[in-house]
């Protein structure tokens, strides 16, 4: 079927004239639920980024300091991983 109608109407011919917009409907989510509380999203995200790089930076400061702990906790999680395909 060719749809020969405008597209810069509002509403389609087979929409209830009844209908919101999408662009007119409330946000639903985390997005909606942060924005009625009064936080804006790209905020929380922006800080949720630099949590990271602090977790990581403080994971690679840890492995420079103790290489032995960090070696020997990847061996022992490579043992186990063998020991359990070994199961199977």
């Amino acid at each position: 079927m060719v749809d020969n109608m405008n597209p810069t109407t509002q509403f389609h011919p087979y929409q209830r004239e009844t209908s919101v917009p999408v662009a007119e409907r409330p946000e639903t989510g985390l997005n909606g639920f942060l924005n009625k509380v009064g936080i804006d999203p790209t905020s929380v995200r922006s800080v949720s980024d630099q949590m990271k790089s602090l977790k990581l930076d403080k994971a690679r400061a840890f492995a420079k300091a103790n290489p032995g702990k960090v070696l020997g906790g990847l061996a022992a999680i490579a043992i186990g991983i063998g020991l359990l395909r070994g199961r199977r």
